[in-house]
């Protein structure tokens, strides 16, 4: 049975959690969009989904509980968005590689692949990080998943643009202001007596809304000037990618 009677354009979140990924969600609705959020933990994902609809109005969001690093859960999710939501138009990738490592990153099969292709996807948009281009002490369970992960963006783009697949790979350079990251450097900042940090927080930590747009500028992008990689930060970050 259809969830979807009016066929809105459908968009599937992977790794959806609070920050970024609520965040595009809550875009993409607002701009006409029904979202399927994917990751494993389900009152993360009852929260999100409720708090879509109070805000955009009933069966705008909807959920399905999914271990990306279990391949049968992932092609079941996606099986069960085309049977309930319809094609999916846009998928924004968005599992950090501290929750998937980049081993099953780089395991994921030709099959799973194919499914996302099948279902007629428009636009698949990849979170990456500074640790997509650049390795750093500590991160050695982080950074070669991110590497990996551009790889595979820039693998699909040779494969599937011709089809009218755009793919592009966002590297979010620096620190997001989410509820993990964003409040322990608030707290830092407080600690520190930095007012004007805590004043004008988006000159020094970007904003999850603030990307949500970058994301659905890629998303719309004309099909004559599509970006395949894009990097963003905040006005006061340094520009750790391109060190």
């Amino acid at each position: 049975m259809s969830r979807n009677p009016q066929k809105k354009p459908v968009i599937a979140v992977v790794g959806a959690g609070p920050g970024i990924g609520e965040a595009v969600a809550r875009r993409f609705v607002q701009e006409g969009f029904i979202v399927a959020l994917l990751a494993r933990t389900e009152d993360k994902l009852q929260t999100m989904s409720t708090g879509i609809e109070a805000d955009f109005g009933k069966h705008t969001a909807h959920y399905y509980i999914t271990d990306l690093r279990v391949e049968e859960q992932v092609i079941s999710s996606f099986k069960s968005i085309k049977e309930e939501l319809g094609p999916v138009d846009v998928l924004v990738y968005n599992a950090g590689a501290r929750r998937v490592n980049g081993r099953s990153i780089l395991d994921t099969t030709t099959e799973e692949f194919e499914n996302f292709t099948k279902i007629k996807l428009g636009t698949i948009i990849f979170t990456g990080a500074t640790g997509s281009l650049r390795g750093m002490p500590g991160l050695s369970s982080f950074s070669p998943g991110k590497f990996g992960l551009r790889s595979l963006a820039q693998i699909i783009t040779r494969e599937y643009q011709s089809r009218g697949i755009h793919a592009a790979h966002l590297v979010i350079d620096g620190p997001v202001d989410g509820k993990l990251i964003g409040g322990v450097t608030r707290r830092k900042w407080e600690r520190a007596g930095e007012r004007e940090k805590l004043e004008e927080a988006d000159r020094f930590i970007m904003q999850p809304t603030d990307l949500a747009k970058i994301y659905w500028y890629l998303h719309t992008q004309p099909r004559s000037t599509w970006s395949q990689e894009l990097d963003v930060r905040a006005e006061k970050e340094t520009m750790f990618s391109k060190l």
